[in-house]
């Protein structure tokens, strides 16, 4: 069973991410916090990244008010997040958040694709709120669905700007 130092680090590496990867800046030199994000096909890492809040804000504001909107509501219609949040408060481990997807509750040992993120603060340590959470790859193609044509594009050219070979476009991620 992995600890959640495994799950949020760097599955290349074996390290601690230590750089955003939109700007290269040292994310405990930028006095920011950052999102690390972590794709997954079965137990296999597919795409990993941490990235500043900064660099997160800049992009996500390519995406269209009405497809944050969207999702905003799917989010909401999908979770009691009240609930939620008082159940994954309760977890003595945050790795034991890695269990199920956050939306349909399905045990991660019986999803084919999931992504992890989780949000540190400026000093690198991990914020417990919300995240950390895993969604499924089918609640987050349900809930990119819900996305218009450009505000894809926006995930899209992110994938092309930072990793190589051509974007997944079945399991669009999360930012």
């Amino acid at each position: 069973m992995r600890d959640l130092e495994e799950w949020l680090g760097s599955e290349e590496t074996g390290e601690t991410f230590s750089h955003c990867i939109h700007c290269k800046l040292p994310l405990l030199e930028i006095d920011s916090p950052w999102l690390v994000n972590k794709e997954f096909h079965r137990e296999e890492c597919v795409l990993e990244y941490a990235i500043c809040q900064q660099c997160r804000d800049q992009t996500t504001g390519r995406i269209s008010r009405e497809s944050k909107a969207a999702v905003c509501r799917f989010l909401e219609q999908q979770i009691d997040w009240e609930e939620r949040v008082q159940e994954l408060l309760m977890m003595h481990d945050p790795a034991d958040r890695f269990a199920a997807c956050i939306v349909c509750q399905t045990a991660r040992e019986e999803l084919e694709g999931y992504s992890i993120s989780a949000h540190f603060d400026a000093s690198g340590d991990l914020i417990i709120g919300p995240l950390p959470l895993l969604i499924c790859k089918k609640c987050v193609e349900k809930m990119t669905s819900l996305l218009c044509e450009e505000s894809r594009a926006v995930w899209q050219k992110f994938l092309a700007e930072h990793f190589s070979g051509p974007p997944d476009v079945s399991f669009p991620g999360m930012m």
